[in-house]
């Protein structure tokens, strides 16, 4: 029996299109680069072939067992030479820093693909990539946040960002009570990488206009779970709406065009305010 499950979808969604997000996260870097390197043998018979090839085209797609089982010892050895050695992995043609170097078990890495094997070929599934953390309690898996969740809260946490950095318009004014804490825990998080709130409470007390117990409300079941924040999205769209409902206090930020908004995250946000931590 195997002792650790796939990855979630949303999980996933963030490993292959979002790494900086865990790049404090060794296992999940780790299983980031892992696709990316898998990709790239795929991307290369693609290009030879002069076909266009994305990361989501790999799925169901086969390869050799022979090939696989030499690949993953090949990035298990290239990701803990990395992190030994304080140099930088390429995870989808960016490069990371791996953290936390002591906090992951550098001999589990090869187990990183559990794919199904017929007649000398696995077949690249969604499922078969395995979160070597260990296995998620049954009685958590319904903490775990869905892909459809997770996507809600990346976007409206954007379009937060994107209001309140709006100052041609007095974009700040406009945020409500708790979309300032939002932001705040979001600039607190891009650039320390860690979930400590006492520090962030430290630093930024004077932005907090609401009570403790009311943004600990706002966060995702499975900081909820964990009374304390986990990663830059640890808040919920619909909670935070649910607030502001409450609180009578409209949110403008929810009425930004999504794709304006990922627009602004990816142009604008990333290039400055939230500079990917390998790139400050």
């Amino acid at each position: 029996m195997n002792k650790y499950q796939p990855y979630s979808a949303s999980d996933l969604d963030i490993l292959m299109h979002e790494p900086w997000e865990i790049s404090d996260q060794p296992y999940r870097l780790h299983a980031a680069y892992a696709l990316s390197c898998l990709f790239e043998t795929f991307q290369t018979d693609a290009e030879e072939c002069g076909d266009e090839f994305s990361p989501n085209d790999m799925w169901g797609f086969k390869i050799t067992k022979k090939i696989l089982d030499r690949l993953v010892v090949d990035i298990e050895s290239d990701f803990n030479d990395a992190a030994s050695n304080y140099k930088q992995v390429r995870i989808w043609g960016k490069s990371y820093s791996i953290r936390k170097v002591n906090a992951y078990d550098h001999n589990r890495l090869h187990l990183i693909f559990k794919f199904p094997e017929t007649d000398g070929d696995y077949t690249i599934t969604q499922e078969g990539v395995m979160n070597l953390c260990g296995i998620v309690p049954d009685i958590l898996q319904k903490y775990e946040i869905s892909r459809e969740k997770a996507q809600a809260n990346r976007t409206y946490l954007r379009q937060i960002i994107m209001l309140a950095e709006d100052d041609v318009n007095n974009g700040w004014d406009k945020l409500t009570d708790m979309e300032v804490a939002i932001y705040c825990w979001a600039l607190f998080y891009n650039k320390y990488q860690v979930d400590n709130w006492i520090l962030f409470k430290q630093k930024y007390k004077e932005h907090l206009y609401v009570e403790e117990a009311d943004i600990f409300g706002c966060f995702n079941e499975k900081a909820i779970l964990r009374q304390c924040p986990i990663g830059m999205y640890t808040f919920s769209q619909n909670k935070v709406q649910e607030w502001n409902e409450a609180n009578k206090q409209k949110s403008i930020a929810a009425e930004i065009p999504i794709q304006k908004a990922e627009d602004y995250w990816y142009d604008v946000a990333l290039q400055s305010t939230f500079k990917p931590i390998d790139l400050q």
